[in-house]
């Protein structure tokens, strides 16, 4: 299932992540969180409010740009969001270091949530950040805004599917013409076709297709 059909009743539990980590989460560079301890059982399916912690760690930042870590260039500490809610994801898959059946870099354990339908907020919401090495419940009024900021994008993505594929719909099931068929007529012999320069009907100037008539009379 993904986001765009999350009817938002679902639990939403919170996670701490250091910058530039929660960053990592929030532009879909990480698919995983680390955790300390395993998070419940009933966390399958459910969301994850990435929570971005109060620190910047520069070694971070300098093992995910190295060649021996995933080789991304995180931005500095005062580009990034701290104390707040940067991200919602979906829980698809939960790991246990040593056996997993997932690879990734970012996966260093010793438990690992593999994040999907990852939403980043249009504005951080600010949020004194739980315990790092758990799952933690968030505040009522945080998650009300977590939940209403997520809805809205949600929606708006929503809408935007159905404009499309009513759109396409109407084009016969094709997507929308691009600007060059849109300027440029064919034939069914696909064929480019010219308009007439007396009556500016478009025609086709192929041998094996029907002369074009006009009042001036035949052309070819």
């Amino acid at each position: 299932m993904s986001h765009c059909d999350a009817p938002m009743r679902v639990p939403i539990f919170g996670v701490t992540a250091p910058q530039p980590w929660a960053w990592s989460l929030q532009v879909r560079n990480a698919p995983v969180l680390n955790l300390h301890r395993a998070p419940p059982r009933d966390v399958m399916g459910a969301y994850i409010a990435v929570c971005a912690a109060a620190e910047y760690v520069p070694e971070l930042k300098g093992w995910i740009a190295s060649p021996s870590g995933p080789g991304v260039s995180a931005p500095p500490a005062d580009e990034l969001s701290t104390c707040a809610v940067v991200a919602v994801a979906r829980v698809a898959a939960v790991s246990l270091w040593p056996d997993s059946e997932r690879q990734s870099r970012w996966y260093v354990g010793p438990a690992g949530v593999w994040l999907e339908d990852v939403v980043a907020l249009p504005e951080p919401v600010s949020c004194e950040p739980g315990p790092a090495d758990t799952l933690w419940e968030v505040p009522a009024q945080v998650l009300a805004r977590v939940r209403l900021a997520f809805g809205s994008l949600v929606g708006e993505d929503q809408a935007r599917w159905e404009a499309y594929e009513a759109l396409a719909a109407r084009s016969g099931g094709r997507a929308p013409a691009s600007l060059k068929d849109r300027v440029l007529r064919k034939c069914a012999c696909r064929r480019a076709m010219t308009p007439c320069r007396t009556c500016r009907v478009w025609r086709c100037t192929a041998p094996e297709c029907p002369p074009h008539t006009c009042a001036t009379g035949v052309s070819p």
